[in-house]
């Protein structure tokens, strides 16, 4: 295999899991290590340029989709070929999740061909710790008029606003992550890695733990309302009868007599 592909974080795993539920359809521009981890729970669409990469999960449906020069903003990047994905994308899916082509390539074909992609599904965007790839989200939550959810190495544009408890558990993970990265690596994107993420973590936690058990709260006053209705609709039929019984009687000695 010519290139290293990088596998996804359990941050970006986690963010998936919060936007979607197990057995949906993701389509990932970029293959690589991750691929076996998202197959695992999804139905993966995989649209790759390298050719060594292709087939490299048996569990996901691969389209290969080499790079052409294309013209962006007065600039020559490389991109997949936009006439193959047109020919090729599924029609359904409920995730997009951008993670190609390699940083060396660019990303910025994925704004001049937007179109080519569904608009009503969250976009995971990978590597928005650097900055090429920062902007290119930033542009296209304004092309879409979406909320885009930061964090350190990724990017979320959700067609929906994003609860406290899913944005607290994506952030939990993306900390827990972040709490195991070299100082080597951070210092390449970063002035200072002094990380505070012990207090992250606990912070998110507690957060997490207190959706919860609002959630919970929630479920029973709900179970407890359907009680109550039910006993009230129990009660205003025990009365109901209670006062037609003298008119039900009346009516059957009526009756009875003709």
């Amino acid at each position: 295999m010519v290139k290293s592909h990088f596998p996804i974080d359990l941050g970006v795993l986690a963010a998936v899991n919060q936007l979607i539920p197990p057995k949906s359809t993701i389509l990932e521009l970029g293959s690589g290590e991750g691929t076996n981890l998202l197959a695992q729970q999804y139905s993966v669409y995989s649209v790759e340029d390298d050719i060594d990469w292709v087939g490299y999960c048996a569990e996901s449906t691969y389209i290969h989709c080499p790079l052409v020069e294309i013209d962006y903003k007065g600039s020559t990047t490389s991109w997949y070929d936009a006439d193959i994905l047109a020919k090729s994308l599924p029609e359904d899916y409920q995730l997009i999740l951008v993670d190609g082509p390699s940083g060396k390539s660019g990303r910025s074909g994925l704004l001049a061909n937007i179109s080519l992609f569904r608009y009503d599904v969250p976009i995971i965007l990978d590597d928005t710790i650097r900055s090429d790839e920062a902007n290119i989200a930033r542009e296209l939550a304004f092309l879409l008029n979406r909320p885009l959810y930061t964090f350190w190495n990724f990017s979320i544009i959700s067609p929906v606003i994003l609860t406290n408890l899913q944005i607290s558990k994506i952030q939990h993970a993306a900390l827990d992550v972040l709490s195991k990265e070299e100082d080597k690596y951070l210092l390449s994107y970063f002035s200072r890695c002094d990380r505070t993420t012990d207090f992250g973590l606990s912070y998110y936690h507690n957060v997490i733990a207190e959706e919860q058990r609002l959630q919970t709260e929630l479920i029973s006053l709900k179970l407890s309302k359907n009680r109550l209705d039910a006993i009230e609709k129990s009660y205003s039929l025990m009365v109901g009868k209670f006062l037609t019984a003298p008119f039900r009687l009346f009516s059957l000695l009526f009756k009875g007599r003709g």
